[in-house]
């Protein structure tokens, strides 16, 4: 009779530590100076170009704070070099040498979870539109291979997904200047 209720506070513990894994991943970013941004891996060729995109304008949000910015552009060029793709990143391997290949003592990656946008037709109002971009998000310590942080970042809005993705990168830069900062909260 007592296993149910432990069972339930083991299993309610696991979930929330699973809906929360920046708190077991986040270290101290004090030794990161030169942080490139990749182009966010998404299998899907219909959003990819919007994936894209977001990486690129999340470059533009972090410029001029604590960071040097290498920018997704210049990192998708040596992805290309590589003969490597935005998916590979996965790979630590992969980031790892990217990021050396760079100059960069960390390498922001995204992966695409999740980019939609749907329009239902109402019957009195006309149209409503929704979008919603999520990415997981890691930065990856060039020199010792760890993931300073790790984070599934999410975005719903009431328009396109590009308003979505707009949202979820304005987020991610609020999110790593943060931890560039040295939050302790973090």
């Amino acid at each position: 009779m007592r296993l149910v209720p432990v069972s339930v506070a083991v299993f309610v513990t696991l979930v929330s530590a699973w809906h929360h894994p920046v708190n077991a991943q986040s270290r101290d970013l004090s030794r990161v100076r030169i942080l490139a941004v990749a182009p966010f891996g998404d299998e899907n060729p219909l959003s990819r170009p919007l994936a894209e995109a977001g990486a690129a304008r999340l470059s533009a949000l972090l410029r001029g704070g604590r960071f040097q910015i290498i920018d997704a552009g210049r990192t998708a060029e040596q992805l290309r070099l590589q003969g490597a793709k935005a998916t590979d990143l996965t790979s630590p391997s992969r980031t790892v040498a990217l990021g050396a290949a760079l100059g960069a003592d960390a390498v922001l990656t995204g992966r695409v979870v999740e980019i939609f946008q749907e329009f239902t037709r109402e019957r009195d109002s006309g149209f409503t539109v929704e979008g919603r971009a999520v990415v997981d998000l890691r930065i990856l310590e060039v020199g010792t291979r760890l993931i300073l942080w790790q984070e599934e970042m999410a975005c719903s809005v009431s328009a396109v997904a590009a308003v979505a993705m707009e949202c979820l990168v304005r987020r991610v830069a609020a999110r790593v200047t943060t931890l560039g900062a040295g939050d302790p909260s973090r």
